[in-house]
């Protein structure tokens, strides 16, 4: 009879809330002194089926600003012997409310988490280098916010995501590796633009971030492949020049209203359907087999290379074009074109209707080459021209030679 009152006076004190927090808090203070880690949690629930419930979880970086805060943490632990052993296996985790603060402090390389990380990756480090490990079977992610700045950069924050909410599977951190597959993701980011929902095998390391079997989702465009980030750690101090984006678009119908969050010289209220392949920096990128139509049925069809789209200095912009196909009209073209290049085109190209045109091209805010075969409503023209002045379209000057086809020259200079 008296070790049955005994449990049963345990198992009372052990289910009062106090009681529970107290066990939480011992908890944390054994991690903070085992991995130097700086965890603080204001209340915890447990039961004996190894459900948890925390509420206001802080984890410090090791600057002692946030890194993580969680309004409220629900999960259930799935193995208690790996959990002693230090390994973290969740089955549902739902999380509310979480503000993640990644960051570089200005002269360091690795960001906050994976400093965070290289903490609980050692452990004892005189025993065991065996790496992190958390797994959750499925995550869920709600009224939360992410922030990830670097400070080492004139202007640190790279990218934020607000009113984040989120749904997961097989989620796994593995040292400083993370990879998950996102089942629905909404959030609006700093830019502005509102992504109503994202599906993607995610890959985080300190190499590459990738976004494999991608669907995007905003309330005026949808975009379907595979994005992938290259980088050295290094590189994100110069993140225009250095970091190299992969992207294979397979399908997608894209908003110039949505671009023009990232790249302000396109128009508004244009919709393009485009497939094709992009690798380089912001700076400088090529693409492959890019296929754009618009909803005028302005087509353009081609191998495309961008330089110093995002300079400082707009006059070091440099595109070199080999197109397949250009089908459009000069109103159509200036509105699909971004302004860096539609204020260029000279406006006699009204006069030639609806024209087609094939060929190399090389620009810059002041020059074209152009080798180029065009058929128009006027007539057909092959030419091999270099033109200066573009600045001033109206008044640039022509060197080259100009072959014409059945042409209405006269149309053209206004004299019939």
């Amino acid at each position: 009879l008296g070790l049955v009152l005994l449990l049963l006076t345990l198992g009372i004190l052990l289910s009062m809330p106090s009681v529970q927090t107290m066990l939480g808090q011992k908890a944390t203070q054994f991690l903070n002194e085992e991995f130097k880690t700086d965890i603080t949690v204001e209340e915890a629930n447990f039961t004996i089926f190894g459900g948890v419930k925390l509420k206001k979880v802080l984890i410090r970086d090791h600057k002692k600003d946030t890194l993580f805060y969680i309004k409220t943490l629900k999960t259930n632990i799935l193995d208690a012997k790996k959990l002693y052993e230090g390994d973290l296996h969740f089955g549902e985790v739902r999380m509310d409310g979480l503000f993640f603060n990644l960051k570089n402090y200005k002269g360091e390389k690795d960001n906050n988490l994976d400093k965070f990380i290289d903490l609980l990756d050692d452990g004892k480090p005189s025993q065991s280098k065996k790496k992190f490990l958390l797994t959750a079977n499925e995550f869920h992610l709600t009224n939360s916010t992410f922030s990830f700045n670097d400070y080492n950069l004139e202007s640190p924050l790279l990218f934020s995501a607000k009113k984040l909410n989120a749904v997961t599977t097989k989620f796994k951190i593995l040292g400083p590796d993370v990879t998950t597959s996102i089942k629905e993701m909404s959030f609006v980011d700093n830019r502005g633009l509102v992504v109503d929902d994202l599906i993607s095998d995610f890959t985080y390391t300190k190499k590459n971030i990738l976004l494999e079997k991608l669907t995007v989702k905003t309330p005026e465009s949808r975009l379907e492949g595979n994005v992938a980030l290259r980088y050295d750690r290094k590189d994100f101090s110069d993140f225009n020049n250095k970091v190299i984006f992969d992207i294979k678009i397979d399908k997608a119908s894209v908003s110039s209203n949505d671009m023009k969050h990232y790249y302000g010289e396109f128009g508004r209220n244009q919709q393009f359907n485009v497939r094709g392949k992009l690798l380089g920096t912001l700076n400088n990128f090529s693409t492959k087999k890019l296929k754009l139509i618009d909803d005028n049925n302005s087509e353009i069809i081609g191998d495309f290379t961008f330089k110093n789209l995002f300079s400082k200095n707009k006059g070091d912009f440099y595109m070199k074009g080999d197109f397949s196909k250009v089908s459009s009209t000069y109103t159509n073209l200036i509105a699909i074109l971004p302004k860096v290049l539609g204020n260029n085109l000279p406006t006699t190209f009204k006069k030639f209707g609806a024209f087609t045109l094939s060929g190399t091209t090389e620009v810059t805010l002041k020059t074209i080459k152009a080798d180029i075969l065009l058929k128009t409503a006027l007539g057909n023209a092959k030419s091999n021209l270099s033109m200066t002045s573009i600045d001033n379209i109206d008044n640039a000057t022509y060197i080259g030679n100009i072959q014409l086809d059945n042409f209405n020259l006269g149309k053209l200079l206004n004299r019939t």
